[in-house]
């Protein structure tokens, strides 16, 4: 049995989702995997990748639980949250970044680490905290490049959608948002 961890931010976690447990996007990738994988869904909301952030990402029972579980693939996601303003610093967040992907190539089962960028932030209200300049010049690229350092596969899910008709808040897939980023995981990744 492949085990399969989904690593994220509220996206992951399936916010705005009812029913996220059928319908979130790891709960999708399971049903498109099948048998012979174990996907499991180590999303938190409002987490960040930086290790000083309002919600860091490492601070939290997911993260613990992601690394305890020794995952044979893990699908990295974070980066949304880390475009608000009092969270955003490129040279901390390449920094952390490194490390939170670090901590799980380190671990006994060797797992192979993807890197997806986040989907498109719309801002849909003037008062989002959410950046969308920052995430498509800044988490983007900065993500990008620690996947070439490392030689990782990286997946940009930026233009995944084309508007806000399938987040209607501006951020959150809805369910089928959700089942288009399962889907194009499931076609990007080597299961």
């Amino acid at each position: 049995m492949k085990k399969v961890a989904c690593v994220g931010d509220s996206i992951t976690w399936g916010f705005t989702i009812v029913n996220r447990g059928k319908y979130s996007y790891p709960a999708v990738l399971q049903q498109l995997l099948g048998e012979g994988f174990e996907v499991r869904n180590f999303g938190h909301n409002d987490a960040a990748a930086r290790f000083d952030a309002d919600t860091p990402y490492v601070s939290k029972k997911a993260y613990r639980d992601s690394l305890a579980w020794e995952p044979d693939i893990v699908l990295l996601m974070l980066g949304t949250n880390d475009t608000k303003p009092w969270n955003w610093n490129p040279g901390i967040f390449r920094e952390d970044y490194l490390r939170l992907v670090e901590s799980y190539l380190a671990l006994p089962s060797h797992p192979r680490v993807v890197l997806v960028a986040p989907i498109r932030i719309f801002k849909l209200i003037p008062v989002t905290i959410l950046n969308p300049d920052v995430l498509e010049e800044g988490v983007r690229p900065a993500i990008r490049d620690i996947a070439a350092q490392l030689h990782l596969q990286f997946i940009d899910l930026y233009d995944l959608f084309d508007s806000a008709r399938l987040c209607r808040d501006g951020v959150h897939p809805q369910r089928d948002g959700a089942r288009l980023l399962a889907e194009a995981l499931f076609r990007a990744v080597e299961f």
